[in-house]
């Protein structure tokens, strides 16, 4: 399965829920999280029924950027050597470049993503066996083409898109403006973007936003975001009754 396909799920869970006599049919709206905001826009210009979208940490920008951002980031964060980050960057540049490859079939990808990787220094069989088995995967092959631009400029409903300033997967402020940047080429109405100060990606008061602090964190979900999402739904439904 790959994201497209998670789309039509939400769509099968849209459907369920305007057919329920408790839920006012044009009030329906998703809140995506991370992949979760790739998904919400997608499914948004596909189904009318759909009135609002909520991105926590969504993407802007093309899978295989945010993949090479987010891994600089990740590892500047766990204190990895310089030289080595930029290896590593290097080499992810050269294995994404092929799966970008529409010249190159899936086993012509494999045999190119083989090929680099014999030649990588430092690299054990065992490493290469298992970055082989990720690039070819569906879902990952599928995530680092995907460009949301497209779809988030066709998106004409409410949109609201948050973010934390400290979350190392889905850089802040570069994937809040490039959401705005294609929301306005669309000629949306009404969307808002809003960073949250010292935020992690999920959403936690943290210190760096390094992966190994999630567990660490009491705190589940900052309170501050669950009230500007109440506030922004509210001001667009909350004079409406509902059964």
């Amino acid at each position: 399965a790959t994201t497209k396909d998670f789309v039509t799920d939400a769509i099968c869970g849209v459907d369920f829920l305007s057919q329920r006599k408790e839920v006012a049919p044009d009030q329906i709206g998703l809140i995506g999280h991370s992949e979760g905001g790739v998904i919400a826009p997608m499914a948004a210009v596909q189904d009318e029924k759909i009135a609002f979208i909520i991105l926590l940490a969504g993407t802007g920008v093309r899978g295989d950027q945010l993949l090479m951002r987010q891994n600089e980031l990740v590892s500047r964060a766990s204190d990895t050597d310089e030289e080595e980050i930029q290896e590593g960057l290097a080499l992810n540049r050269k294995l994404f470049d092929v799966v970008l490859r529409d010249d190159l079939d899936s086993a012509g990808r494999a045999a190119e993503i083989k090929k680099i990787l014999e030649t990588a220094d430092d690299m054990d069989q065992n490493q290469a066996k298992q970055i082989e088995a990720q690039l070819s995967n569906s879902w990952i092959q599928w995530f680092i083409r995907h460009d949301p631009v497209p779809t988030l400029e066709k998106v004409q409903i409410p949109v609201l898109a948050l973010n934390g300033t400290l979350d190392l997967q889905v850089p802040c402020q570069e994937n809040l403006d490039a959401i705005e940047a294609a929301l306005q080429r669309g000629g949306n109405r009404d969307h808002e973007a809003v960073a949250f100060p010292n935020l992690n990606h999920l959403f936690q008061h943290c210190e760096t936003g390094a992966i190994t602090e999630y567990s660490q964190i009491e705190e589940t979900f900052s309170t501050e975001v669950l009230d500007k999402i109440t506030q922004w739904i509210l001001k667009r439904y909350g004079h409406q009754k509902n059964g």
